[in-house]
């Protein structure tokens, strides 16, 4: 089996069948608008199921592309999980599918979401195997399959989880995967909003304060540097002359986890913005500066070590920014 690069995609016959890794699983594809080769993958794995594949997308811009209507709870769900394992069926109002509503994912792994906007057309991804068997794990045994034209594979390590994707339709549970649906439903039911600055004790602690007046939503904050300390004298001594008691709070370390369960994080700085990409560029979706998300322009600077005066206007302009988040 020839393995391919992503600039070579042009020259492949657009009803070709392929080998992929989606970020936790091999998978065989193809254009999700070529059925003479859908047909071709239902004969190799012997599927008598007549219900659609999932369809792979690089960006959620493609959605409108494809007429898929999406509510802004759903919204919220994709910024919070994609890219990601989770697998989303929408009403869609493009024939070409064949069906009136579609299974949509944005795959985690980068290498194949830069394949597919190469490709040009959404995908059909599902696992290797016949119907009934388990999903095939090693690529070895994979690739002396006959079902490929061609492998479009990353160069860096591929780790095989056996997980398929959670899949919801409307917010019913479809099937439990990878991702528990308690988690989905509490993003539905109450999303959580991040604040992240350097230490988690200067900006992202008045920020938090702030905004737990939003009864809507979940809040919290977190840094980049270590857990445990305490929240800066002059923070605490603002939000108490706006009658906020903080004295309680101890900075938290960002990680994955805290990452993963946050449908919104609004970082300080343009550079802390970067710094969280960095950690985990899947979160792009859900990742602003706190000005970018509300309209202002320009950094929250740190006020650190500096005198009352600069905190209580550090204060004022977070203040005015949490006041414009609905």
């Amino acid at each position: 089996m020839k393995k391919i690069k992503i600039t070579e995609v042009v020259n492949q016959p657009k009803d070709a069948i392929f080998l992929h890794y989606t970020g936790n699983m091999f998978g065989i594809g193809c254009s999700a608008f070529c059925q003479n080769a859908i047909t071709k993958i239902d004969v190799f794995k012997n599927r008598q199921n007549k219900s659609g594949y999932i369809v792979l997308i690089p960006k959620i811009e493609w959605l409108e592309k494809y007429n898929a209507i999406i509510s802004a709870k759903m919204k919220r769900i994709m910024q919070q999980f994609w890219p990601g394992n989770l697998t989303i069926i929408l009403p869609t109002n493009d024939a070409r599918f064949g069906l009136e509503k579609v299974a949509f994912r944005i795959p985690t792994d980068k290498f194949l979401r830069d394949f597919i906007e190469e490709f040009g057309e959404p995908i059909v991804s599902t696992s290797i195997n016949r119907s009934g068997e388990d999903a095939m794990i090693d690529l070895q045994e994979i690739e002396k399959l006959d079902w490929f034209d061609f492998a479009i594979l990353p160069k860096n390590e591929m780790k095989i989880t056996q997980y398929p994707s959670t899949i919801i339709d409307d917010f019913f549970c479809i099937r439990e995967g990878s991702i528990p649906f308690a988690q989905i439903e509490r993003v539905y039911l109450k999303p959580q909003i991040l604040f992240v600055c350097t230490g988690n004790i200067c900006r992202s602690p008045m920020a938090e304060y702030l905004a737990k007046q939003l009864s809507q939503y979940r809040i919290k904050s977190a840094g980049f540097l270590e857990s445990g300390n305490e929240i800066s004298e002059n923070s605490r001594l603002i939000l108490k002359e706006n009658g906020i008691d903080a004295s309680k709070h101890l900075s938290t370390q960002i990680s994955q986890k805290i990452i993963d369960e946050t449908w919104l994080i609004l970082t300080m700085t343009e550079n802390h913005k970067k710094q969280l990409l960095t950690l985990s560029p899947n979160a792009i979706y859900k990742t602003f500066t706190l000005s970018e998300y509300t309209g202002f322009k320009g950094d929250i600077a740190d006020p650190y070590k500096k005198d009352l005066a600069t905190y209580r206007e550090t204060f004022e302009a977070i203040k005015k920014r949490i006041e414009k988040i609905k």
